[in-house]
């Protein structure tokens, strides 16, 4: 009796993740895919940035009322340079001093770690959700109180100014930013053979992936060609909204799963790959263009 034949054979799958990707590459591979990975952007940690350190102090000093955090893994590193350079006593006292509110269960799950409760967790575990609850658990007025707020990796300008035109006086920290991965040249490599109708769908587990796929679609002079593949039936898989948004506001359609998580946004993608394929772009080749 011949193996039944795995549910994504035949299938590309682009991975842009940096961290955790081998998970991604082989829950794939298991199903049959054959994935090109294209780390578009990575973590990079500030540990040992001295910016880091000022402005954690600058926060410690100011003894904010609300501390946001927006990521646990920010929170994680936040504890890991503040243990490197020697004032983890002094955040944990913040912390601990300060009503702390998290995005979602990872921030919720990264305080308990430090041994804290937090004050609350925002619904969507969006930036834009844990603003909406701050504001109103106060009555939409924060004149007054000094809030500390946890980036992860990309000024959220808007989210800031709501907290400030709320009457809020905002102290950042960022723990951690977004770096170029894409070492071995793979991102065009991506661009091109989903340009050419070659991918049936992209994974994406960070906002700022989706910006940087396109910027070289666009430096290859393929970014209509990129829109349109989406557009023609290759899907966009997401982890979760905020993911999602730069991918809306090109006009595109994401998959986005219930749970906000890695393993959530697989199995979706598996399930909507599984059923039979409704391309409308450029027909794919025997030539896999690499």
């Amino acid at each position: 009796m011949a193996a039944e034949e795995p549910p994504l054979a035949g299938r590309v799958v682009g991975v842009t993740a940096h961290r955790r990707s081998e998970d991604q590459i082989a829950a794939l591979e298991r199903r049959g895919a054959r994935v090109i990975h294209a780390p578009a952007l990575k973590v990079e940690p500030v540990g040992e940035d001295a910016g880091l350190a000022a402005s954690s102090w600058a926060m410690f000093e100011a003894r904010p009322d609300l501390v946001l955090l927006t990521t646990g893994y920010g929170l994680r590193r936040w504890h890991d340079a503040a243990e490197a350079q020697g004032f983890d006593a002094d955040l944990l006292v913040c912390l601990r001093e300060a009503a702390v509110y998290v995005r979602g269960p990872k921030g919720r799950g990264a305080v308990r770690g430090l041994g804290l409760e937090d004050a609350g967790m925002s619904a969507d575990e969006t930036t834009a959700g844990l603003v909406d609850l701050v504001l109103a658990e106060h009555g939409g007025d924060l004149s007054g109180r000094t809030v500390g707020l946890q980036l992860h990796g990309l000024a959220d300008v808007a989210q800031r100014r709501r907290l400030t035109d709320a009457g809020a006086t905002v102290l950042t920290v960022t723990p951690y930013r977004w770096a170029p991965a894409d070492d071995a040249g793979q991102v065009p490599v991506l661009v091109r053979e989903a340009a050419a109708g070659r991918v049936d769908a992209v994974t994406f587990t960070a906002a700022p992936a989706v910006d940087a796929l396109f910027s070289t679609a666009e430096e290859l002079g393929l970014h209509e060609e990129l829109l349109a593949a989406f557009r023609g039936g290759m899907l966009a898989a997401t982890v979760g909204p905020v993911t999602a948004a730069p991918l809306l506001e090109l006009g595109l359609d994401p998959l986005v799963p219930e749970r906000f998580r890695m393993g959530a946004m697989l199995k979706q993608l598996a399930d909507a790959l599984a059923r039979p394929a409704t391309r409308t772009g450029p027909e794919r080749t025997d030539d896999d263009g690499q």
